[in-house]
């Protein structure tokens, strides 16, 4: 069994016609969307409320106004004796939010199912955050030790992984040992590459894969 982005991507990019030329944000959207069960889009949003770059089914205005209601709460709460806040996760009626804040002024917003955003991988969320950052150029403390990535699993057991995609191919990986500790319904893996790298595998309880290392270095 193959765990693997690529072709949520695709599905998210069919249907609705986009109204402004995909920038370079917008790969990094569509894989947060894909690593995030029930998210229907997401956008980058400016200081002004002025959408940067957006992906996912919803259509773009849609999006953008909710980018832009989303930036001013943010600004109300930065502005009260609260502070700035680091991430609002909201669930109404018929949908609920994540609001993350990425830089002063700049702010990541993400529309999914209204029982979803509560259940959002954390990992999926620093992943997006440091790939946005990196992107933009702006200097932060904040990185990701958590990277997405495909996974194939043995046919006995799709709860352990059997191959690595990386490095051009896929690879096969040595399980070293098992993890504890993890969240309800994760397993977590000790893996060692043909060339010797060792590195962490979490599959997630949605079953999304991610390692602590880039596979590609």
């Amino acid at each position: 069994m193959t765990t693997s982005r690529n072709g949520a991507r695709k599905r998210s990019q069919c249907g609705l016609s986009r109204d402004q030329t995909p920038s370079s944000f917008a790969s990094i959207l569509e894989d947060l969307l894909c690593a995030i069960p029930g998210a229907h889009a997401a956008a980058l949003v400016d200081f002004e409320g002025e959408t940067i770059d957006y992906a996912g089914r919803l259509e773009p205005f849609d999006v953008k106004v909710t980018a832009a209601h989303w930036q001013i709460v943010l600004a109300d709460i930065a502005a009260s004796p609260l502070g700035v806040p680091r991430q609002l996760t909201v669930r109404a009626h018929r949908r609920s939010y994540i609001v993350r804040q990425l830089q002063p002024g700049y702010a990541l917003v993400l529309v999914l199912h209204p029982r979803a955003a509560f259940a959002a991988s954390d990992r999926a969320l620093q992943e997006a955050d440091a790939r946005l950052c990196a992107e933009a150029g702006w200097t932060t403390s904040r990185t990701t030790r958590w990277y997405c990535v495909d996974v194939e699993t043995e046919a006995s057991d799709r709860s352990r992984p059997a191959r690595l995609r990386g490095a051009g191919g896929w690879q096969p990986v040595e399980v070293m040992g098992s993890m504890v500790g993890l969240g309800p319904r994760e397993k977590g893996f000790r893996i060692r590459l043909p060339s010797g790298a060792e590195m962490l595998l979490i599959r997630e309880r949605m079953g999304r894969w991610f390692a602590d290392e880039h596979p590609e270095t």
